[in-house]
């Protein structure tokens, strides 16, 4: 049965009691990323949606012309705050080593965050239409390419080596966004070690010396992960 923003609530019961105001789209798109993560995009339909967010069905049409529009929205979202924190994180750091330390240590911070949100920007890149699947791998592509940048300058300098930026680039990301897949918060180790010990492993695999290893996480230590009230939008593996 095709869905549109006049169709009911599921099982033929009563109507979800309608919500409004500033945490409407808020309580979607966290409804929508769980299911999402769960269940597969095409398998978590729209009534579905709003049946766990407790709305009615035609509220979500007021954000969202479409399932794949909801779904474009959070990939975007999710990459806008990666960037952003990335970005904050590596203009206070002087040199291309420490500068991909930083790289390392948030980006590590946010998918162990967010690992379901992670998972749906990844995994489900292949369920967007053309155009919009176009401007998702631009978008993940140019991220990749200040990275290989990053990895390529302190090659330059003599502080890393690898003799192939790009397949380095590939395998410390890769290496680096799996930890949203087994991270758990109740496990043995807090984030934060988790994510000085990829920038060891990383800073390691490129052939940095012991000490440029350890004064690059001395400096991270003297600045928090992340943004303020990123902890209270954890979410669960």
């Amino acid at each position: 049965m095709p869905e549109g923003p006049g169709a009911a609530a599921e099982g033929g019961g009563p109507a979800a009691s309608p919500k409004r105001g500033a945490d409407t789209r808020a309580t979607i798109d966290a409804t929508a990323v769980d299911l999402f993560a769960r269940l597969g995009y095409h398998a978590a339909s729209m009534r579905a949606i709003a049946a766990a967010a407790g709305i009615q069905p035609a509220a979500i049409y007021h954000w969202y012309e479409n399932k794949e529009a909801l779904l474009f929205s959070l990939q975007v979202d999710f990459m806008d705050r990666l960037e952003q924190r990335v970005h904050a994180a590596v203009d206070a750091r002087p040199t291309p080593a420490l500068k991909l330390a930083a790289a390392v240590r948030e980006h590590v911070h946010y998918h162990g965050l967010h690992p379901k949100s992670a998972f749906v920007t990844d995994s489900e890149i292949r369920a967007l239409g053309e155009s919009r699947r176009g401007q998702l791998i631009a978008r993940r592509d140019a991220y990749q390419a200040l990275w290989n940048g990053w990895i390529r300058d302190g090659v330059r300098d003599g502080s890393l080596r690898t003799s192939d930026s790009q397949v380095a680039t590939r395998a410390i990301l890769l290496e680096c966004t799996g930890v949203g897949l087994w991270f758990h918060r109740s496990g043995p180790l807090p984030l934060n070690d988790v994510c000085e010990i990829h920038v060891e492993l990383v800073l390691a695999s490129l052939q940095a010396s012991r000490e440029l290893i350890d004064e690059a996480i001395a400096g991270l230590r003297t600045i928090p992960a992340g943004l303020p009230g990123d902890d209270l939008e954890a979410e669960e593996a």
